[in-house]
């Protein structure tokens, strides 16, 4: 009877264990190692994993059909592993299975580009471009793209956005100025009419598959500028270029979260770094989020929903402090891995509450040393920001979905110019025009109100 009982624990522990499997126990190893942390397994992952499943190939007889290794079935078999684990956890699968990434970056090659490279200037135009080089895997093809007399947006992103490849990621570095042939004595609304003609041209359905990252960046200028009539005016000073990346909905995300990509991903780390916005119609990001049990900011009392491990996203029994009347929770985030700058992503004005109840984003803040306790530091998981939401009270059992807006940022609209005459440190000319065009194009063909990413919580009182 005892040996019949090992046999059938044996059987109902196999997917976790591997019982007697040598190979299996090791592999489980490797797992804990790779992706208890982060909960994520990225290519550099799954290329250690799976070189070790094919030198223990006939250990792994589960893992293949008809001789070769089946990606599903290791996602499922590690995905059933960390659920029946505990805590259990959700592991996030990054860049498995598809080609390399492979990069091109193209340089527009209009007049107005050379005096941020010139050898009077600070070098911080080369020193981007080049810690942009130097920090992609493998080689990058660099073509120059456009006329130098003027800027044909249309074939510049029409190969950008339309011709990248499901397993590519292009790159333009320009200064997004709008110009068009033959610019002498042109009226400016001409400029601004052409680039309404060229956005509904080229950003159609390849909107819905493709994200764009708009980069502005700050670096010296010296020598002849072209303003919109054609007219030359020396400028030295400090002007905004631009560098654009796109590529899939999955890649651009991919950037941030897989491993062996996240130097690449480093935007504000580059020198010259100014500001960036995300075009997407996807909620591109699932950041790692919990509630706290425990915290100086807390108030209220609450019980925790049975089953939920170490990362709480439903509260029970919720009542309000008996001294402020209110209750105060804590929600740990993980902010970091995302192409939005910082300062977008902890300004509580970005984000929207949908619930029943008065519930509002108090503040965000970054995680201190003393939010880190022995009893707490299993929620926070891999969160780099806390969260405090308050509300008068909680009247009854209800969702709450906390929203990061996707909305087209302020500097658009301050650095652009309709008037470039007295070219300035700060503008763009038709700037607002163009990124306010291609963010209606991305907004028109979301399913909904356009957003990075949502938190769900469950309240009950």
């Amino acid at each position: 009877m005892r040996k019949l009982g090992y046999v059938m624990l044996c059987a109902f522990a196999f997917i976790i264990i591997g019982c007697g499997n040598g190979a299996k126990k090791e592999l489980n190893r490797m797992l804990v190692e790779l992706a208890d942390k982060d909960q994520t397994i990225d290519s550099k992952d799954w290329a250690q994993l799976t070189e070790y499943i094919e030198r223990n190939k006939a250990r792994f007889k589960d893992f293949y059909a008809d001789g070769q290794l089946d990606s599903k079935a290791v996602e499922e078999y590690i995905s059933d592993y960390f659920e029946n684990r505990r805590p259990p956890k959700e592991i996030k699968f990054v860049g498995i299975g598809g080609k390399e990434l492979s990069f091109k970056i193209y340089l527009e090659r209009s007049g107005s580009m050379a005096p941020y490279d010139s050898r009077n200037g600070d070098g911080s135009f080369r020193s981007a471009i080049m810690a942009l080089q130097n920090n992609l895997p493998g080689k990058a093809s660099v073509d120059s793209i456009g006329e130098k007399g003027y800027t044909d947006f249309r074939q510049i992103f029409d190969n950008v956005l339309n011709k990248t490849g499901d397993d590519q990621v292009s790159i333009l570095v320009t200064d997004m100025i709008y110009s068009v042939k033959d610019m002498e004595g042109v009226n400016p609304q001409k400029v601004f009419a052409e680039v309404q003609q060229m956005i509904n041209a080229v950003f159609k359905d390849e909107v819905k598959h493709k994200s764009m990252l708009v980069v502005r960046m700050m670096g010296s200028y010296n020598g002849a500028y072209y303003a919109y009539d054609n007219s030359v005016h020396q400028f030295n000073g400090r002007r905004p270029y631009y560098i654009i990346m796109v590529g899939s909905n999955e890649n651009i995300a991919r950037l941030t979260t897989d491993q062996s990509l996240r130097t690449f991903a480093e935007i504000e780390q580059l020198r010259g770094y100014d500001n960036m916005c995300l075009f997407t119609v996807d909620d591109i990001y699932e950041p790692y989020y919990s509630l706290l049990l425990s915290n100086k900011d807390i108030r209220g009392r609450f019980s925790p929903e049975h089953g939920q491990g170490y990362q709480i996203k439903s509260l029970e029994s919720v009542e309000v402090d008996k001294n402020s009347g209110d209750v105060q929770l804590a929600l740990a985030v993980d902010l970091s891995k995302m192409f939005i700058d910082s300062r977008y992503l902890t300004n509580k004005d970005n984000y929207r509450v949908v619930t029943d109840d008065d519930i509002k984003i108090k503040e965000i803040r970054p995680i201190e040393k003393q939010d880190i306790t022995p009893a707490q530091k299993k929620y926070l998981g891999t969160a780099t920001h806390l969260f405090i939401l308050t509300a008068p009270s909680i009247s009854h059992e209800q969702d709450v979905d906390i929203k990061l807006l996707n909305t087209l940022p302020g500097w658009v609209g301050s650095g652009s110019t309709d008037n470039d005459l007295v070219p300035d440190r700060q503008s763009t000319f038709a700037l607002r025009y163009l990124l306010g065009g291609i963010y209606e194009s991305y907004k028109r063909n979301a399913a909904d109100e356009p957003t990075y990413f949502e938190m769900k919580l469950k309240l009950d009182r």
